[in-house]
């Protein structure tokens, strides 16, 4: 019975080493292709300047993820409990990837293994983001404003009629203004990226001052602001992130109710920034807020404990209480410039001055 069972777990272990490694390269895929065509003027297919800032970014994203994931899997090795190998999610907007998913398929043996399984994690991504922002960081570009690429295509839309806004458009509306995301009709809604503290302190070292808040970031350091927001996310006390980990080892009586006040308070911090609702949703609707059964015996050791208060730093240099804004900002403010970098013409500026002019006084071309 025993040689079965072994090649049965052989098996298996392969098939799950396949998955893994498959769902690696098409969550890379997907980073690069995201990135390069919504993140650069150009495609990473056929212009080498968009297909190399694709590669760095792809490439420092997937490794803080993957440094995170494995050494989930290594540290509870080394505990002797077992973790599935990771599945990475890839996902065809914002950044390429919902980060990966590792699944217990045994229960720690102390507090000391979950907690130093559940930091391992956050603190091996947190130190690969903090190598690509500082790699990443002489790169910036800074701007007064933002800075885009024209396209004659807008001129068109200023010009068309305006329609009648139907009843969705009007609670999106709504709901943009509830939110702080409103814009006005001859405004562009625009995404900015707020610094996480290790951002600053390493701006203050590497550029003498932190990136401003419109400033380009290289991919490198856009990377790793992305690895500063999942080690964030992931050290928040709640049930079965990282962070929850942590707490229901060090206190585990209390840890389930932390758990549930934290829900709460994430969805009543969606008016800050609406992904921590999103986040508190999805870890109800996947039954990930609630703690894992732990041993009360014997007590954590000294050693997680110095873990611990490394983990409490990593958290403040990387949280970002809003870390997404969405700015309006009107057409003729931002600085526009041509797919090669220069200025657009003086007849462009005229004509997108007399097209936003029209916008805002329909008769205002017939006077």
């Amino acid at each position: 019975m025993t040689e079965p069972s072994g090649e049965a777990n052989t098996l298996e272990f392969k098939a799950e080493q396949r998955r893994s490694v498959l769902l690696f390269f098409a969550t890379f895929a997907c980073v690069y292709l995201v990135y390069g065509f919504q993140w650069t003027e150009a495609s990473p297919l056929t212009d080498p300047q968009s297909a190399w800032a694709a590669t760095k970014f792809s490439v420092a994203l997937m490794a803080i993820l993957l440094s995170h994931e494995m050494a989930h899997y290594w540290v509870a090795k080394a505990h002797g409990f077992a973790l599935s190998l990771p599945s990475f999610l890839p996902f065809p907007a914002a950044f390429g990837t919902f980060g990966a998913i590792i699944r217990l398929r045994s229960l720690p043996k102390s507090r000391t293994a979950l907690l130093e399984m559940g930091a391992a994690g956050p603190l091996a991504g947190f130190a690969v983001a903090l190598i690509a922002i500082a790699a990443g960081l002489p790169g910036t570009i800074e701007h007064p404003v933002p800075e885009l690429v024209w396209d004659p295509a807008i001129l068109d839309v200023l010009r068309a009629p305006v329609p009648t806004p139907t009843t969705f458009e009007v609670w999106i509306t709504r709901f943009g203004e509830w939110t702080g995301a409103a814009v006005g009709p001859t405004e562009l809604p625009l995404m900015i990226l707020a610094n996480p503290p290790i951002m600053d302190l390493l701006g203050e070292w590497v550029l003498g001052a932190p990136p401003s808040r419109y400033a380009s970031l290289d991919p490198l350091a856009t990377a790793g602001w992305v690895g500063c927001l999942l080690t964030a996310i992931n050290l928040i006390p709640i049930g079965q992130l990282d962070g929850g980990h942590i707490l229901n080892a060090l206190a585990p009586r209390y840890a389930p109710w932390v758990s549930k006040i934290l829900i709460g308070v994430a969805l009543a911090a969606g008016v800050v920034w609406t992904g921590w609702a999103f986040w508190a949703v999805l870890l109800c609707v996947l039954g990930a807020w609630e703690s894992l059964p732990v041993p009360r015996k014997p007590p954590i050791t000294m050693r997680a404990k110095v873990i611990t208060a490394i983990t409490v730093v990593a958290f403040w240099l990387s949280f970002m209480p809003s870390p997404i804004e969405i700015e309006g900002f009107d057409l003729a403010d931002l600085n526009w410039t041509t797919v090669n970098g220069e200025p657009i013409s003086p007849e462009i500026q005229q004509d997108l001055k007399a097209a936003l002019a029209e916008r805002l006084d329909p008769g205002h071309s017939e006077r």
